[in-house]
């Protein structure tokens, strides 16, 4: 389940800044989340003030849940 549930309310910056600490390319996670690269792009920089797409929030929030379960191999942690 994705949080949070209602996909209007979900934060598409931050999904952005979850995707890059999977260490993901656009290209990549787009097909992941079963859309395109250029609606996970628009998705990603819709600004605060701005309406996204709920149906690619949906998508993205789901495979954000998935992919942080169990992280793929392109993800770095580094402890400092």
């Amino acid at each position: 389940m994705t949080l949070p549930i209602n996909p209007a309310e979900r934060s598409p910056k931050g999904d952005h800044n979850r995707r890059l600490a999977l260490g993901m390319d656009p290209d990549d996670f787009a097909r992941e989340a079963g859309v395109t690269t250029d609606a996970l792009r628009e998705y990603e920089l819709t600004s605060p003030d701005h309406n996204h797409d709920p149906y690619v929030a949906e998508l993205v929030g789901a495979a954000l849940e998935r992919l942080e379960a169990n992280p793929p191999s392109s993800q770095r942690v580094i402890n400092k």
